[in-house]
């Protein structure tokens, strides 16, 4: 018995290391690694995602994709209603840049509509997820 177990864990260490190492890297581990650069890019920026059009576990799923773009995300929840046809991008600050790189990572037009909260709001844009959810890059 302290043959075999002194055999796995010394003798045949460096083999089972050497299959670990030989592990193929998913795609999706790949491009987090390419997209660190751009990641820079993003860091800093607060974001509120809404699930405006009612289906379960959307907001989360593009909360996870912001998050690796970078995004800090401070609330995923529902918003006022399930009927908006479009996703739309509220800028809570001066900073228009700020909403292109939303857009910019999201693949939609920045038309951000502008929102005159308080300086100290949460966050600097808030994302309403329309019906036409499935145009972004998490999705498709």
């Amino acid at each position: 018995m302290i043959g075999i177990f002194a055999y796995s864990t010394w003798v045949d260490r460096p083999a089972r290391i050497r299959e670990f190492a030989e592990v193929e890297i998913p795609d999706k581990m790949l491009n987090l690694q390419v997209n660190k650069e751009k990641d820079q890019e993003s860091m800093g920026i607060v974001v509120r995602i809404l699930n405006g059009n009612g289906v379960s576990g959307v907001a989360y799923k593009l909360r996870e994709y912001l998050l690796t773009q970078g995004f800090d995300v401070s609330e995923t929840t529902n918003a006022d209603h399930f009927n908006y046809e479009k996703t739309i991008v509220y800028l809570h600050t001066s900073n228009y840049s700020m909403s292109n790189k939303v857009s910019d990572k999201l693949g939609i037009d920045n038309n951000p509509v502008l929102d005159d909260r308080a300086p100290d709001y949460p966050c600097d844009v808030t994302i309403v997820m329309g019906k036409d959810y499935k145009q972004l890059p998490p999705f498709f």
